[in-house]
Order: C-alpha cells, then structure tokens, then sequence
C-alpha cells in the first residue's frame, strides 16, 4: 500500500510538469460572481497554473475587489466593452501558457479538474506534437456526448449528438496561428467558431464533467426576457450562421436550415423589425410551406407587444 502512495504521488507529480494551463475568466459587472470562479480555479492541485481575469469594461468594483483579494492573478481591463468573444480573446493572446482553458464567470471548476483534465490529454496523446487540434473539450454538468470520449466532426454538432455546454480548453499557439476567433457578437455565438474547428480539425472532447454550472447571474442569454431586449442581436446570429453554413445545411440538414429561417424571422418580429421578419418567412415558406411560418407571417401584422406575450408564453412551456 504504501508503494502504491508513494507511485502514485511520483505520477501525479511527473504529469503535473507535462502541460502548463491558464485559466481564463472574462467577466462584465458581476464582481459577485467571479470571485467564486478565481477561487475555484485557486483551490486547484496544480503547479503550472496561470489565472487571467479579463474585465469587459465593468462599472462595478470588480477591479477593486480582484487587486484587493486576489493580488497574485493576472487582472486585464478592456478599454471598452466589446463582449465575451472579444474578452476571451483577448486573454488566450494574453496568455503565457500551451493551453488556455476557457471558464465563464458565473461557473466554477471541479476540485482537480485540471489534473484529470491532464491525465485523460496524456492517455489521448493529444501531449505529443504529432497530434495537434485548435481545441479540445472537457464537459460542463449539463454537457454530454454519446461516448465518454470522441473527436467531434462538424456532424456530430449538426445532428443533435452534442447536448449541453462544454468547456474549451484552447491550444494557444495553434489556436492563434491558425487565425480562429470568437464571433464577435454579446450574445455568445460560440457555435459558429466550434463548427468551424470541428469541421476543419474536428475537436477531442471528453463527456468528463470539469465544472459546475451554475444558474444564478441575474441575466442570463438564454432568458427570454433577455432574449427580446436583444432580439436584433439574435437575429443578426442566425443570419451569421446562415451566411457561414447555409449552403451546407440546405443540402444536407435542411430542418436545421429551415429552423434557422423561421429563427431569424422571430427575432426580427421581437426587434419590430417586421420588413426583415418577413424576408425570412417569405424564404421559409417558399422552401417549405408550414404552419408556423404561416402564423409567424400573421404575427408579422399584430402589435409588437403581442407577440412579445405569445414569445414569453412559448419559452414559458419550454418549446423554445
């Protein structure tokens, strides 16, 4: 027993020397937040370890809180306030270390996360030069996959085989070089940079969980209050989508492409932006005659707090 500690723990120390991470966290005015993020990743058994706070330009004190309880990390402020994806961004170029891992404010890491994260990268070979991916992906408490482990494909997000959210460790030279960024919009996007890696390296991912999602930023994305004070931003992220991979999903996912449509046309009803809602309805229909597009199309002509009421009322049911 006591060989097998004493192994174990030259094991642990051998693989702590293998990889170095930075931690990045970008935030924007929730100093109550992020702080629980900064401790966890502190409460981490590991060596090579660097954290790397990006402020999106709060107006909070959270310049004054970091500088004062957590003097050691690394705190960054960006001169404006220009949204995650430019945030987090900004940190990976920052970044002193191989692989950047990617944690929101309002989450937290896993006790040893990084040292599973390590030893599950070793047994992979995804350490060695030979094997080289922008990014690799460790599971949030709501993300799964069908098999513990899988290199992802462009296919496997289009057909529905990636549930939940993930946590994207980046590998920052090749990440860097090979010219990928963060969509530049504030409400996420993310899915359009992870298809586009998938699709031209595909993306090692693990239905190992690392962090712990929590639910409780006072304004979240995904909230449909939020979603119609934002509805233009939405719409503008289907159109995006639509413009990188509409060819490809109409030939080959066409209810995906058919969705994106009818995504883009209610968020512009949202927006009161009726002339756009119905450029889309007009190419749903035209596509594929249904139901819903043609109850969007009479939405189209109703007061725009009317459709508001049906929209909280749809998310209400959880249909959307």
């Amino acid at each position: 027993m006591r060989y097998l500690l004493e192994h174990s723990a030259k094991m642990r120390w051998e693989m702590q020397s293998r990889a170095s991470f930075s931690v990045v966290i970008s935030t924007y005015n929730r100093v109550h937040l992020v702080s629980r993020a900064i401790k966890s990743v502190l409460s981490q058994e590991y060596s090579n370890l660097e954290i790397i706070v990006v402020d999106d330009a709060s107006s909070d004190n959270t310049a004054e809180v970091i500088h004062e309880n957590f003097p050691k990390i690394r705190y960054i402020r960006q001169e404006s306030n220009q949204g995650p994806g430019p945030a987090r961004d900004r940190g990976i170029r920052e970044a002193s270390n191989q692989w950047v891992v990617i944690l929101d404010d309002d989450d937290e890491l896993l006790p040893n996360a990084l040292l599973k994260v390590e030893e599950l990268m070793c047994l992979q070979g995804l350490l060695a030069t030979s094997r080289i991916f922008p990014v690799i992906q460790f599971a949030h408490s709501n993300g799964s996959i069908p098999d513990q482990f899988r290199i992802l494909t462009i296919e496997d997000y289009l057909l529905g085989h990636v549930i939940g959210d993930f946590v994207p460790i980046i590998n920052r030279i090749h990440y860097i070089s090979s010219g990928f960024a963060y969509p530049r919009v504030r409400i996420g996007g993310e899915h359009i940079l992870w298809w586009k890696i998938a699709e031209q390296y595909g993306i090692p991912t693990w239905n190992t969980v690392i962090t712990k999602v929590h639910e409780d930023a006072p304004i979240r994305l995904t909230s449909p209050q939020n979603q119609i004070s934002r509805a233009a931003e939405y719409a503008r992220l289907q159109e995006t989508t639509l413009e990188e991979f509409g060819i490809k999903l109409l030939s080959r996912y066409p209810r995906l492409y058919y969705a994106k449509l009818l995504g883009a046309a209610t968020y512009y009803l949202l927006a009161r932006k009726k002339t756009e809602a119905r450029k889309y309805l007009e190419k749903a229909w035209h596509f594929r005659p249904s139901i819903s597009a043609g109850l969007l199309w009479l939405l189209s002509y109703m007061p725009v707090s009317i459709v508001h009421k049906l929209f909280m009322l749809y998310r209400r049911k959880g249909v959307l």
